[in-house]
């Protein structure tokens, strides 16, 4: 930081020739007058001195008889007077700040954290129909409004924090991540509910924690029948029945159910097929445009881009990008399944079906599939059969039963 400090102010390097050395420095500093890295050479000294500090020196050389050389010159102010007739590097550097200063006033880049089922590009969209995109000035941007209509767009965004940092829009999302799942007919604010079978099943385990059991291990439920009752009965000493209490039904239960498994597909199908080499060209974006050479090929190809902009800070992002677009020709395929290959197919899908019921934390027991190939198409179809997890919250049968007394 000192260095900077008299980078900024200018310094020199001097030498000093003095038959009394010792009392030209005490005299520096009875006057507060600082100098650094000094080295003695025998017969004279060298010291750095602040810039407007040396012309303070001139009474001290005539009291001790000394005699100062300026053997370097350092910092801004010599930089600026020895470059006083270039004329087009100091307008370059106005106009490189001016530029700068400009850009700050806009915003850049649109970042998005914590979303996982609403992709960045489903919420670009979103905020170009408000209005909001890469190049509109920061002071139009009313954060409070975005996370509002974002929470209004996205039903399952449940939080939302937008703010500006540097030329950057930062986007903070939470997702409820039971958003997509089957909803209770109760909300959390009620004091009292049941749990109904969701589904057709019978019944594995249920261990309850809370409320009454209305049905046992071993038992066929229907969907919509109460598994759990919220309502629980107080008994008196003769084990009559004298009040009902509600409360919160909770239990784990598990039921054994089947999932109906359906798939078609036809057998023709085109398969790219890439011939020649990849290729890959320069792109320069500026202000929100990209300019790029690609000539015309009578082949049809894959074309993949990748950009990135340039930041001067991790937050302070410039309307400058570069990258490259890679070009990958190919040629289309009519093919046609054989049974073999039909059944493969057939196969792999049911396979990324189970996979998709092992991630919801359904345990998979047995399947039956029935596979059908014609001369156009194939179909399977069957049912899965399952062990899960299935409770629904309810309203209390009878909330206003109340105390029943002999």
């Amino acid at each position: 930081m000192f260095k900077m400090i008299q980078y900024i102010k200018g310094y020199v390097k001097i030498r000093l020739e003095s038959s009394m050395p010792e009392r030209f420095l005490g005299l520096c500093v009875h006057d507060q007058i600082t100098v650094w890295n000094l080295e003695n050479k025998e017969v004279y000294y060298e010291m750095e001195i602040c810039a407007k500090d040396y012309f303070k020196l001139k009474p001290f050389c005539k009291k001790t008889q000394s005699k100062i050389i300026i053997i370097e010159k350092h910092g801004m102010p010599f930089f600026f007077h020895k470059n006083k007739k270039r004329k087009a590097f100091f307008l370059g550097i106005f106009l490189f700040a001016a530029s700068i200063y400009l850009c700050s006033l806009f915003i850049w880049d649109i970042r998005i954290d914590g979303n996982h089922f609403n992709s960045d590009e489903v919420i670009l969209d979103m905020l170009k129909q408000i209005q909001i995109n890469d190049g509109i000035m920061k002071k139009n941007i009313d954060c409070q409004n975005v996370s509002a209509r974002m929470r209004e767009a996205f039903p399952n965004v449940i939080w939302v924090s937008a703010r500006i940092e540097g030329t950057c829009l930062m986007i903070d999302i939470k997702e409820n991540e039971d958003s997509y799942q089957e909803e209770d007919e109760v909300g959390e604010d009620l004091d009292a509910w049941s749990l109904a079978a969701p589904k057709d099943g019978r019944i594995i385990s249920i261990i309850t924690r809370s409320g009454m059991p209305m049905m046992h291990e071993g038992e066929v439920c229907k969907k919509g029948d109460i598994l759990v009752s919220g309502r629980v009965e107080i008994l008196n000493n003769e084990s009559e029945i004298i009040r009902y209490e509600q409360v919160r039904a909770d239990a784990d239960i598990r039921i054994k159910t089947e999932y109906a498994y359906y798939d078609e597909f036809s057998l023709h199908y085109t398969k790219k097929e890439y011939i020649g080499e990849k290729k890959e060209y320069p792109v320069i974006g500026l202000f929100g445009k990209e300019y790029f050479y690609c000539p015309k090929k009578s082949l049809p190809a894959e074309v993949y881009k990748s950009v990135k902009p340039v930041y001067l800070t991790s937050s302070f992002c410039i309307p400058l990008s570069f990258g490259r677009i890679s070009w990958i020709p190919y040629k289309v395929n009519n093919c046609v399944y054989n049974e073999n290959e039909a059944k493969q197919r057939a196969d792999e899908k049911l396979q990324q079906f189970l996979v998709t019921l092992v991630g919801q934390d359904i345990l998979v027991c047995e399947k039956k599939i029935n596979l059908k190939i014609t001369s156009q198409k194939c179909i399977a179809k069957g049912v899965v059969t399952v062990i899960e997890e299935a409770k629904k919250k309810v309203p209390i049968e009878d909330p206003n039963e109340k105390l029943i007394e002999e």
